[in-house]
């Protein structure tokens, strides 16, 4: 197995955005008077924003306004953004501008549709590093299924066995691995069960940690 290429999922991977994204979700529920638990926003974690959406009409009933919530989400979200700024992971320009040198093939493969993507990936400074950016309104099938992963590989030309995947989630890293990718998992909001722990390839930590790592892998198979 020659691996030569990186795939990373986005917030949480490359950008430290979990933590904001709940706290606007939970504020914006707030103001509707429904509670979104800690809980129930690491069950979202991956997902495409479809089954987002399932997601909260099963937990909080039919009559959810839904459309009222992820406006006041997106007011939240920007809001927290403003104030608080957002940030890549420790350890991610390094290891961006490291694969850059060595030509290393490169992409992003996130449910977050594109708009956001890149809106994210520029106030962080790193959309200038990921000229390949599969979202999640460019896939039919969202994560846990390989589309995502699959078409970041066919974009940088490399077969997805050859790729290295990092992900944060379990439905990212179960897509990733049905992509056939060699998995790292960098829990953020959410320790891995048993199952998905035996089922990934490698787990760490932190970013840097999973930074030094994959150097070592890509070394490896020059």
């Amino acid at each position: 197995m020659a691996l030569s290429a990186v795939i990373f999922d986005m917030d949480g991977v490359l950008i430290d955005s979990e933590p904001i994204i709940r706290g606007a979700a939970q504020l914006a529920a707030m103001e509707i008077d429904r509670t979104i638990t800690d809980h129930f926003y690491a069950s979202l974690l991956g997902l495409p924003s479809p089954q987002v959406e399932v997601a909260f009409m099963r937990e909080f009933g039919h009559d959810f306004p839904l459309a009222d919530f992820r406006h006041r989400f997106e007011r939240c979200y920007r809001s927290e953004i403003d104030h608080r700024g957002l940030a890549a992971k420790p350890g991610i320009p390094m290891l961006l501008d490291e694969l850059l040198a060595r030509g290393i093939p490169i992409a992003v493969a996130t449910s977050t549709r594109a708009n956001n993507a890149a809106s994210a990936l520029a106030a962080t400074g790193l959309l200038a590093r990921l000229a390949v950016c599969v979202t999640g309104d460019q896939v039919q099938n969202g994560k846990p299924a390989p589309d995502i992963f699959l078409l970041a590989a066919s974009r940088i030309g490399v077969a997805p066995q050859n790729c290295i995947a990092v992900e944060d989630s379990e439905v990212g890293a179960r897509a990733a691995v049905a992509a056939g990718m060699y998995t790292l998992l960098v829990p953020d909001l959410k320790q891995p069960s048993e199952e998905l722990a035996n089922l990934v390839a490698e787990i760490y930590s932190s970013m840097p940690l999973a930074a030094r790592r994959i150097l070592t892998l890509l070394a490896a198979n020059p």
